[in-house]
């Protein structure tokens, strides 16, 4: 009896398909994009847009929202396990900037769909939140989200003009010393919450200072994130004549989560809200 030729090579198409999608093929069995978030910034932007199915790992400072305990942890933001990423088979995988533009380059050069997410001012935060919508097929949702952000950051602009702005020191590192600047992230929005960075500019946005320039820029208010306490600011060599600190306005993280102000989320609309009401508490 003759073999059939035509049979064999469907057969071996059809092994050969099966073997190419059992290796090849990084989207689940439900057929979702497999994406890796290590940047908090991103992982919640993608939660707020409903696509925290789609994350198969973060890093371990992506805490929020909580439902992004359980997603796998490949490493810290600043240590990310480049073999955990690869295991994944993500089809895509979103970084930040500054500590990850080598591993932004390492990642890429392994083969994989690298976007690296960075909003330096306040304003890209809505058009980053456009960007990642397109990209993890959520442009509804992300079009919603970008214009509440758009409107509630001109309504705070709006509601802080003209007032008379009180000085403010925010405080990121004591060993060394460092603050913000007005063209950073976190200097933009303390300026759009009514407040007047004393910094208005640095080396770097983020940048060391000295403790003679703060004490001779007399700050009314502290925002101070560097872990100190109070009493030690207190002990500060010249600080005690501070208006902030004679007026006890100093604040730390229990007052005001970082996290509102120092990341780029939806919640950073929260994050101006309430540094208004620290710099205008006559108004509660």
């Amino acid at each position: 009896m003759k073999k059939n030729p035509f049979g064999l090579i469907a057969t071996l198409l059809l092994l050969a398909i099966l073997i190419t999608g059992a290796c090849g093929d990084r989207k689940d069995t439900q057929g979702q994009t497999r994406i890796v978030a290590l940047s908090p910034e991103v992982a919640e932007i993608i939660a707020s847009l409903g696509g925290t199915s789609l994350l198969v790992g973060v890093t371990q400072e992506c805490k929020y929202p909580p439902e992004l305990a359980g997603i796998k942890k490949v490493g810290n933001f600043g240590a990310v396990s480049r073999e955990a990423v690869l295991a994944l088979k993500p089809d895509l995988v979103f970084t930040s900037a500054l500590e990850q533009d080598a591993l932004t380059t390492d990642l890429a050069k392994m083969g994989l769909t690298v976007k690296q997410i960075y909003p330096k001012k306040l304003d890209d935060l809505p058009l980053v939140v456009l960007q990642i919508g397109e990209l993890i097929g959520k442009t509804e949702e992300a079009k919603i989200l970008a214009d509440s952000l758009s409107s509630g950051i001109a309504a705070m602009r709006d509601q802080t003009a003209g007032k008379t702005r009180p000085k403010v020191y925010l405080e990121i590192y004591r060993d060394p010393l460092m603050s913000v600047s007005d063209d950073s992230f976190v200097g933009e929005i303390i300026e759009a919450a009514g407040g007047d960075n004393i910094f208005s500019t640095l080396e770097r946005d983020y940048a060391r200072v000295s403790p003679e320039a703060v004490v001779k820029a007399q700050p009314d208010i502290i925002i101070c994130y560097s872990r100190d306490s109070l009493e030690s600011i207190l002990a500060r060599k010249g600080w005690q004549d501070i208006p902030a600190v004679r007026s006890r306005r100093v604040y730390f993280e229990t007052d005001i989560d970082p996290d509102l102000i120092q990341q780029a989320t939806p919640r950073t609309l929260e994050g101006m809200r309430r540094l208004y009401k620290l710099f205008f508490p006559s108004e509660e």
